[in-house]
């Protein structure tokens, strides 16, 4: 046990020091193999193996799509159907906005980036109508944030390289808390817009209902393809991040024509950024894992857990504090790469199923998302305007923070809400 703390407690020092956490976790890794007098060769073999999966292409893949689809600004289509359903149900826009970022994760599996789709467009529009300003703000981050929990997932993908899970298993336990996180969202929104001040929009007919939705049938069916894909068997994740990427070219080219050749090369570059940084964590934390597992870390952990008589649900709400921690200051990427190393071997000693375990990890990601000083989706809301202040933007996503972790609990207390549908599949 004692070698566990000095690893962590090197760890923490580096990252202390203000290195990235890719870095924090190679120059670690490296201090520990020289130390140890494991072979160097481990650090070459490691860091490229790493990124050398079939699982960790739908990455990139999957980043590259949802840039085609932001600049694309297929997220404007869609939210003008979800509005023209709801609109005038009490605090519609609220609704509309929810329903948009819900079908938006459907195809992304990027918190920031269905954050950013919605929100250029879903902002305007509510504050024009009245809709409180620091509400709206909180509202478009706490929706962004469910683009990591409705299937596809970026840090479900990752989660999988780590821990060897079905990327399909993992993806299908993410659909039943997802729906119930956007419904829970959705009531807390009409709560609050039901003695609002602001301007009800009147009902739209069913013909125009009709007209909107068959005008953008094209772009509401890629989340369809993409997650129908993977559940009937057609293609894998990956084949399904690939097929979706396609479809998205095709339809923001030569379709709906949002986007010229000539932009590709810039939308390619902005993608390369996100992917490099996501690739050089992974490997990091890769590399971190087999040394731990070489110098038995993992081992002594267990053994430690197993003689203490920890029980599984101590042992959950303990990282869930960790994770809590941990989101306000790391990005989601980097905790879920930095614990599971050490965390993946334990599942199994306390009998956790690693699938349950996987959305409650998600679930602490998505406040990850919206907890300052480092939740993405609030630099993303802040970044929209700029007479939008970051104090009004934390302050607006407080209540949502306070949801999300109500659903922690609703998904600890039901295991059943993730397992289940994972459990139909063979």
């Amino acid at each position: 046990m004692t070698g566990f703390i000095l690893v962590v407690l090197l760890l923490l020092f580096v990252l202390l020091l203000g290195l990235p956490v890719a870095f924090s976790l190679g120059v670690t890794s490296l201090a520990l193999i020289l130390n140890y007098g494991l072979p160097l060769k481990l650090l070459g073999n490691t860091i490229f193996t790493s990124t050398d999966s079939f699982v960790i292409i739908a990455v990139p893949l999957f980043i590259l799509m949802s840039q085609v689809l932001l600049d694309g600004h297929i997220g404007d289509d869609l939210f003008g159907v979800m509005n023209a359903w709801v609109c005038h149900l009490p605090g519609g826009l609220a609704i509309a906005t929810l329903l948009s970022c819900a079908f938006f994760a459907a195809i992304t599996g990027s918190g920031a980036a269905t954050s950013a789709t919605i929100g250029m467009v879903a902002y305007p529009a509510m504050t024009g109508r009245g809709y409180d300003k620091k509400f709206t703000l909180g509202l478009l981050a706490a929706g962004g944030t469910l683009g990591i929990l409705i299937p596809p997932s970026i840090p479900m993908i990752l989660y999988a390289s780590i821990t060897e899970d079905s990327v399909g298993k993992l993806f299908s336990a993410g659909i039943i808390p997802g729906l119930v996180l956007t419904g829970l969202l959705i009531a807390y929104a009409v709560f609050r817009c039901a003695h609002g001040c602001f301007t009800p929009m009147p009902r739209k007919s069913w013909r125009e209902r009709f007209d909107i939705t068959r005008r953008n049938i094209l772009g509401i069916a890629l989340p369809f393809i993409i997650v129908g894909g993977i559940y009937s068997g057609v293609f894998t994740p990956t084949e399904a991040a690939a097929v979706g990427l396609f479809y998205s070219l095709i339809l923001t080219l030569f379709v709906y024509r949002t986007i010229k050749l000539r932009e590709l090369p810039d939308i390619c570059l902005k993608s390369v950024c996100t992917s490099c940084m996501i690739a050089m964590v992974v490997a990091g934390a890769v590399l971190f894992g087999r040394v731990m597992t070489m110098l038995e870390i993992p081992q002594m952990l267990t053994e430690f857990v197993i003689a203490k008589n920890l029980s599984p649900l101590l042992f959950i709400v303990a990282m869930n504090i960790l994770m809590l921690v941990l989101g306000c200051i790391l990005e989601t990427v980097s905790i879920v790469l930095l614990t599971m190393p050490l965390v993946a071997p334990l599942l199994g000693a306390l009998g956790i199923d690693s699938i349950w375990y996987a959305v409650i990890v998600t679930v602490n990601m998505e406040m990850a998302l919206i907890t300052p000083p480092v939740g993405m989706n609030l630099y993303v809301i802040k970044g929209m305007r700029d007479d939008i202040r970051m104090g009004e933007v934390i302050r607006g996503a407080t209540p949502f923070v306070a949801l999300v972790l109500l659903f922690l609990i609703i998904i600890i207390s039901f295991p059943g809400l993730s397992t289940w549908l994972p459990s139909m599949m063979k």
